[in-house]
C-alpha cells in the first residue's frame, strides 16, 4: 500500500499493491460465505483451508472469480465447499 498525490487535483489516495487486493477480496468470500452458511467466519476459514480452498481456489483463481457477480461467486464456492468437505 502507498500513498499517491493525484497531479490533476491534488487529492492524496491510497494505492493497493495486487496482492492486498486479492486478500481483500478473499476476506469478503470468507464474510459473505460465513453469512450465507450462518456460521462465524474464523469457521469459516477454518474449513475452507481444510478444503484448500483460500490459496487453491479463490486466491488462484481470483482472476476469474473476481469478475462474477456475488451470487454466483457464493454459489460456486458453497457447492466446491460442500463436494471437498463430502469427499474427505
Amino acid at each position: 500500500m502507498k500513498e499517491e498525490i493525484d497531479i490533476n487535483t491534488g487529492k492524496t489516495h491510497i494505492q493497493l499493491s495486487d496482492n492486498e487486493v486479492k486478500i481483500g477480496f478473499l476476506s469478503q468470500c470468507i464474510e459473505v460465505l460465513a453469512d450465507a452458511e450462518n456460521c462465524h467466519y474464523v469457521d469459516m476459514l477454518n474449513r475452507l483451508e481444510k478444503a484448500d480452498m483460500t490459496e487453491g481456489y479463490i486466491l488462484s483463481c481470483y482472476d476469474t472469480l473476481h469478475t462474477q457477480s456475488w451470487d454466483i461467486i457464493i454459489s460456486e464456492l458453497k457447492d466446491l465447499l460442500h463436494t471437498r468437505e463430502s469427499d474427505k
